[in-house]
């Protein structure tokens, strides 16, 4: 089963959302915010290819353009969980969803979930709470990406509630077995075609930040070299 065009639509637009926050994060950068940790930024050099200010301001503003980056996709990804189903405002479950004749309260992760046991335990507790509180319902761990033996044992071992993961999960949650190839189909799209609202991709994007704090970086640490290398380390410690 295909998604509606209205349903690919509306899973586009969170995709584009996602990214165009992406690229607010990166037009907002100021030289202020690049964490310059000069020890790495040395140990990486070789690999990396760090031989000038222009190779290291442009590392230094993609790691620090992606800070968050997973969270964010991980409430991306609960977004389009949520066009499956509904919201829930209940503490423990993100959402919840009808089948037949019975009401799931889930828990979305976006991948195999990495808690540690006090974390299960702690979600386990809440889920079989809102379980208790809603006769006939049934609490569930969703996963959005994943296989089941990319779970972790925490969660195999502590969970008192069923878990669906990866293509199990969008199944789950769209009775489509399908959907999770569409919505990576969609995804694939939407980071082909993406433009922010000034007509750029994040490459060009990140380019034109490059351009623009190389100037401020080269003022303070230099261009290349042994005094280069030596004022990262100066004016950072």
């Amino acid at each position: 089963m295909s998604f509606t065009t209205d349903k690919r639509t509306e899973i586009k637009q969170i995709f584009q959302k996602f990214l165009t926050n992406r690229a607010r994060t990166i037009r907002r950068l100021k030289i202020k915010d690049l964490n310059i940790n000069p020890f790495l930024i040395r140990i990486l050099a070789s690999e990396m290819g760090f031989n000038d200010t222009r190779s290291i301001i442009h590392w230094l503003i993609t790691q620090r353009s992606m800070t968050g980056a997973n969270t964010s996709f991980g409430f991306c990804l609960q977004e389009i969980a949520k066009t499956f189903s509904e919201g829930t405002g209940v503490e423990g479950a993100d959402l919840q969803k009808i089948k037949g004749d019975r009401r799931y309260y889930i828990q979305v992760k976006s991948g195999p979930a990495t808690m540690d046991k006090d974390a299960v335990q702690r979600m386990s507790q809440l889920l079989l709470s809102v379980q208790r509180r809603n006769r006939g319902s049934v609490a569930v761990l969703g996963m959005c990406y994943g296989t089941p033996d990319q779970v972790m044992d925490t969660v195999k071992r502590y969970s008192d509630v069923d878990w669906y993961v990866g293509r199990q999960f969008w199944e789950f949650i769209t009775d489509d077995p399908n959907a999770i190839d569409e919505i990576y189909q969609i995804a694939g799209e939407v980071g082909k075609t993406f433009r922010d609202t000034k007509g750029q991709t994040l490459s060009e994007i990140l380019d034109s930040k490059t351009e623009e704090l190389l100037i401020q970086f080269k003022d303070i640490y230099g261009q290349s070299g042994d005094v280069m290398w030596q004022n990262l380390l100066n004016k950072n410690s």
